[in-house]
């Protein structure tokens, strides 16, 4: 059976902790907010596809050690296909770092990339592509981005660009393949050399043919109306934020639902943010991401009433 969503691109284990108000150097001390999940933008944007019901699969280069082995039981968790998985036992995720700040929920993050599994060309499953509904890659093999990308064309597999860091005039002639690029402000910057959403999205427009949005954490996400030639912004949805691990990657499992379900744009962005706002509630990425049954808890008096009719067919599905 065909897959609603392939993804693949960086795959990670985070280890988080939200550190004391008053840390103690050079000193042992108690926590109560540390934990180990898988991570990693798309990784954990098939998460979100498919804790919602959706089959998804991830593409992603991984051995026999023990950080491979959490990758893919937290892939398990979420009910994402590991099958597509390529096994390399010289291979092993990303080991990332996050520490969080109690007070403001900023993050900082290191990152470890030892041994670090970096897909190629020919671990593209190029039929699997080609019959999905749906794409998800990001900017870190750019080769075997585009690779997969080239595999959707033709086909009505619609293709999510999660771009942002990578070669700079690779990710622009990468844009041209793509039909959803989904990029955070600062990478949209880089791309046009421009600084505020209204101004960067009619040059992004240019480089592709598809839609292009640009996300910007609190300050919610503006998208390129082409019939209109006009903008369209969301707001984020106000939270008290407890770690924003995995926000964007939310925002982008929630736009690829809605692309699945063929709604309109704005619904796409509404229910994005949404879910984004939903994982800042909770320590790590993946925690808070929800099933199809969580769906009816999650509306606030904010989420438009076309919104709340989509989730509610949607939780009427399952």
């Amino acid at each position: 059976m065909p897959h609603d969503l392939v993804a693949l691109g960086l795959n990670a284990v985070d280890v988080l902790i939200r550190l004391p108000e008053q840390v103690k150097k050079d000193d042992k001390q108690m926590v109560d907010s540390l934990t180990i999940q898988g991570g990693a933008p798309t990784a954990s944007g098939a998460a979100g596809v498919a804790r919602l019901g959706y089959k998804a699969a991830y593409v992603a280069r991984l051995g026999n050690n023990t950080l491979s082995a959490i990758a893919i039981d937290e892939f398990r968790k979420s009910s994402v296909d590991t099958a597509l998985v390529v096994r390399d036992d010289d291979s092993q995720p990303a080991l990332a770092l996050v520490e969080i700040d109690p007070v403001t929920a900023e993050r900082t993050v290191f990152i470890q990339m030892a041994n670090y599994g970096f897909l190629r060309p020919s671990d593209i499953p190029v039929e699997q592509i080609r019959q999905s509904r749906a794409l998800l890659v990001d900017s870190y093999d750019l080769e075997a981005t585009e690779v997969a990308l080239q595999a959707a064309r033709g086909t009505s597999c619609r293709t999510v660009l999660d771009f942002e860091s990578g070669d700079t005039e690779l990710m622009r002639r990468l844009m041209g393949l793509g039909t959803d690029a989904i990029l955070p402000i600062d990478c949209a910057r880089r791309l046009t050399g421009l600084d505020v959403p209204e101004v960067i999205l009619p040059q992004l427009a240019a480089l592709t043919r598809g839609q292009v949005v640009v996300t910007d954490g609190v300050n919610g996400s503006w998208a390129w109306d082409r019939d209109g030639k006009t903008i369209h912004h969301q707001p984020a949805f106000r939270v008290a934020s407890i770690d924003t691990t995995g926000c964007g990657d939310a925002f982008h499992a929630g736009y690829i639902v809605g692309i699945l379900e063929s709604w309109p744009l704005r619904f796409c962005m509404e229910f994005g943010a949404l879910l984004a706002s939903r994982v800042a509630t909770r320590i790590g990425g993946r925690t808070a991401l929800p099933t199809r049954e969580d769906l009816p808890d999650m509306l606030r008096s904010e989420v438009s009433e076309g919104l709340r009719q989509k989730l509610a067919a949607l939780r009427g599905q399952s």
